[in-house]
C-alpha cells in the first residue's frame, strides 16, 4: 500500500484507517516515530513500559521498573505486538 497525502500548514499529515487499524491506533492514541537507516519513517506502537513512558512528557524517570511494572510492559508488549 502507498499513499501520497500533503502537508498542512501545520506540518500534519493524515496516517490512512488501514495502517491506523494494523497498528491499532485509534484517534487518542500513541505511536511512536522514527527514521531507519534508508531515511524512511517508521511508525510503531509503543512496544514496552519504557517506551509508553517517555511518550507521557513527564520528567525523566530515574527509578528503573519494578518487577511488576516489567511483566505489565511484557504482557501489553504481546497484546499490541506489530507482526
Amino acid at each position: 500500500m502507498n499513499y501520497t497525502y500533503s502537508i498542512t500548514s501545520k506540518g500534519q499529515i493524515t496516517i490512512p484507517k488501514e495502517f491506523r487499524e494494523k497498528l491499532g491506533l485509534d484517534k487518542l492514541g500513541k505511536a511512536t516515530l522514527r527514521v531507519n537507516d534508508r531515511d524512511e519513517i517508521v511508525i510503531t506502537t509503543p512496544k514496552d513500559l519504557t517506551e509508553v513512558r517517555s511518550l507521557l512528557n513527564k520528567p525523566s524517570f530515574k527509578d528503573k521498573a519494578s518487577e511488576r511494572e516489567k511483566t505489565i510492559g511484557a504482557q501489553l508488549a504481546k497484546k499490541y505486538a506489530v507482526d
